[in-house]
């Protein structure tokens, strides 16, 4: 992800974020108007006590004011970049967003989309590789990835069903070519999800701890995965350097 945030609760509902202006407070589940409302009342004394230890590693911040989005139900996955927002539905139909409505972005369906200085990829169920070129995705066969990002300096991202992470620099990402060579770290770097900025990616495993690591559009020589305090399900970084991540309980964190 590069840009500005969108984000999705528990219905498939979409929300916009404006600037944050409190900076001191975590954002509740569903993001609601009221950030600082305890939703967890009810949480068991474990529960409460891994929360509280989370908390007290990963540096937070919220109490931001969120908007309802234009909506385009069921909503599944969202991201944003170069100024453009767009998304999949629980039917694998990709969107953009156009003003204040979805339309519709090419005919393949897919399960995830990412825009991003890259361009625009997507995956779809079948863990094939997309680019969008012209009016549509084209598949960009080599690689098998279940989920990839654009929002790096160029290159493009990948984790594959193995949880390895693949890297395509930015001069074969900008090529139209269907056969992609893709780059693969090393066994011992697993995610189940990853997001990147100019400043570096940031991503999970299935542990859900979370990692960063500064890579090169090169792909050539990825730097070490170094390990931050804090637990998460998914992280989003944007071009900015923010990093948003989500727990299991559904909480939104900022770093």
């Amino acid at each position: 992800m590069e840009g500005t945030y969108g984000n999705l609760d528990l219905e498939e509902s979409i929300y916009q974020t404006p600037s944050c202006k409190d900076r001191a407070r975590y954002l509740a589940p569903r993001l609601s108007n009221n950030p600082t409302k305890d939703t967890n009342d009810n949480l068991s004394a474990t529960l409460k006590a891994d929360l509280t230890k989370m908390v007290k590693k990963l540096p937070v911040s919220g109490g931001w004011t969120c908007s309802v989005a234009p909506q385009q139900f069921p909503a599944a996955q969202i991201d944003a970049g170069q100024g453009m927002v767009v998304m999949t539905d629980k039917n694998s139909s990709a969107f953009f967003l156009s003003r204040s409505s979805w339309s519709k972005l090419g005919s393949v369906s897919l399960k995830h989309v990412s825009v991003g200085p890259a361009g625009i990829w997507g995956v779809d169920q079948q863990n094939e590789v997309y680019k969008f070129v012209a009016s549509d995705f084209v598949p960009t066969h080599g690689l098998e990835l279940k989920q990839v990002d654009a929002g790096g300096q160029g290159q493009v991202i990948g984790v594959a069903k193995s949880d390895r992470i693949h890297c395509l620099t930015a001069n074969k990402a900008s090529s139209i070519k269907e056969i992609m060579h893709w780059s693969t770290s090393s066994v011992t770097d697993l995610l189940i999800y990853i997001s990147c900025a100019p400043t570096g990616c940031w991503g999970v495993n299935a542990q859900q701890s979370i990692f960063f690591t500064q890579i090169s559009n090169s792909c050539v020589k990825p730097g070490i995965w170094n390990k931050v305090d804090g637990e998460a399900v998914n992280v989003e970084v944007g071009s900015d350097g923010n990093v948003f991540v989500v727990n299991r309980l559904g909480l939104l964190y900022e770093r």
